[in-house]
């Protein structure tokens, strides 16, 4: 196909065109922020759980955690802009509920990310050396992993709702309610799960101090020492 035709059927519909670019945009912010937190919670699940938090392992949390949020930033500008495009080309859109429960879903996700940025980095900072939980408080304890468990959550709910067109049109309150459902169980599962599995025997932390050193993804990559690790 020529590059005028294409430049011709792009222009003669205007509308179109800027809807496929949303979608485009918005796609790319969901797998930047959905993507990019689920290999993060698998990441510290594998590496950080169980270990000594390192340098390197801060590391990689900080960096993956800019993606997420880039991809939060751009799934913000897009929505907005899909709101936007509604109210002039399509205004019966705006009336499926499905869009508001996803704007309280991210903003839900907005505020944890916040929170985890303000809060939860500098405390992972402050452990490094030691394990993840070593000194903290019950409180900071169930903060943290309350943080991980909505931000596990929320990413895949407006990925589920997009992509379900059985939810179009469906009262708000009922979505929500089984929103808040799943996160309260993933909540209380995460709790669950890290209080089996985290040791507090001393003996365990001292057989892993060696580990903390090592490069975070050495056990997938041996021989690739600078895997994640060469800094500016």
């Amino acid at each position: 196909m020529d590059a005028h035709i294409l430049l011709d059927r792009l222009i003669s519909d205007p509308a179109a065109t800027l809807k496929s670019l949303l979608i485009i945009g918005h796609l790319i912010g969901l797998i930047l922020g959905l993507g990019t937190a689920t290999l993060l919670d698998i990441f510290i699940v594998k590496f950080i759980i169980r270990r000594i938090v390192s340098e390197d392992h801060y590391t990689v949390i900080s960096f993956f955690s800019k993606i997420v949020v880039l991809g939060l930033i751009i799934l913000w500008m897009t929505g907005i802009g899909f709101l936007v495009f509604y109210s002039y080309f399509d205004p019966i859109k705006l009336s499926n509920q499905k869009i508001w429960a996803k704007l309280i879903v991210v903003s839900v996700l907005t505020l944890n990310g916040l929170f985890i940025h303000r809060t939860v980095l500098p405390l992972i900072r402050e452990n490094i050396g030691r394990m993840l939980f070593d000194g903290f408080s019950s409180g900071q304890r169930f903060l943290l992993l309350t943080s991980g468990g909505i931000s596990a959550t929320s990413w895949y709910v407006p990925f589920i709702l997009g992509a379900f067109p059985q939810f179009n049109f469906l009262p708000v309150l009922p979505v929500v309610l089984i929103y808040v459902a799943i996160l309260l169980t993933v909540i209380a599962a995460t709790q669950l799960f890290t209080l089996i599995t985290t040791p507090y025997d001393r003996s365990v932390i001292a057989s892993h101090a060696g580990e903390g050193s090592r490069k975070p993804l050495a056990a997938l990559s041996q021989g690739n020492s600078g895997v994640l690790t060469s800094r500016a």
